[in-house]
């Protein structure tokens, strides 16, 4: 929970600069970018999660890094997290900004995952009976998973629409044994 409360608040000040500066695609693909690099560089991930080196040595290494690769903005934003220790946060930050900024596009992420392959009008109908039912753009993304045996499950932020075979199995069986 802490987490998501840092995550949260360091997104939400980045969020407002990308906003005012009117950068908010720039700012998403340059913390993406950031988030890639470190997770794909062991040595640069083992240094900014050293609690014993210094933050300044951690600067020095951010501005190697990135400068260059990202705004001054991004680098300077990568800084004040430095400076305040929450590189552990990174990640969370980043999620968190990707969620500010898909509300101020009117997006929501959706997931289905159904026993087999959906076809295109099949997602395309999903699609369209959550849009209406949120009244937000979705984008969504399949999955499929052989132990669901039929039916589909949904997940739209934190709420999930069970309605597989396998859901529906459970029920009945909590009926029968109530009954």
């Amino acid at each position: 929970m802490l987490e998501n409360a840092i995550g949260r608040r360091y997104a939400s000040a980045f969020f407002a600069i990308a906003r005012e500066q009117g950068k908010l695609d720039e700012f998403e693909s340059e913390l993406e970018k950031v988030i890639n690099t470190v997770e794909t560089n062991d040595d640069l991930r083992k240094a900014l999660a050293n609690q014993l080196l210094e933050t300044s040595v951690k600067k020095d290494i951010v501005d190697k890094v990135f400068t260059g690769e990202v705004s001054n903005t991004t680098v300077d934003f990568l800084k004040v997290i430095l400076d305040k220790r929450r590189e552990a946060f990174l990640k969370d930050i980043y999620n968190e900004f990707v969620v500010y900024a898909n509300e101020a596009r009117n997006i929501r992420d959706a997931e289905v995952t159904s026993a087999q392959e959906l076809t295109g009008a099949d997602l395309e109908a999903i699609k369209a009976k959550l849009a209406a039912m949120t009244g937000k753009n979705i984008r969504l993304t399949a999955k499929v998973d052989a132990g669901l045996l039929g039916g589909l499950v949904v997940r739209l932020g934190d709420k999930v629409i069970d309605g597989s075979v396998t859901k529906r199995l459970e029920l009945l069986k909590e009926a029968l044994l109530q009954g």
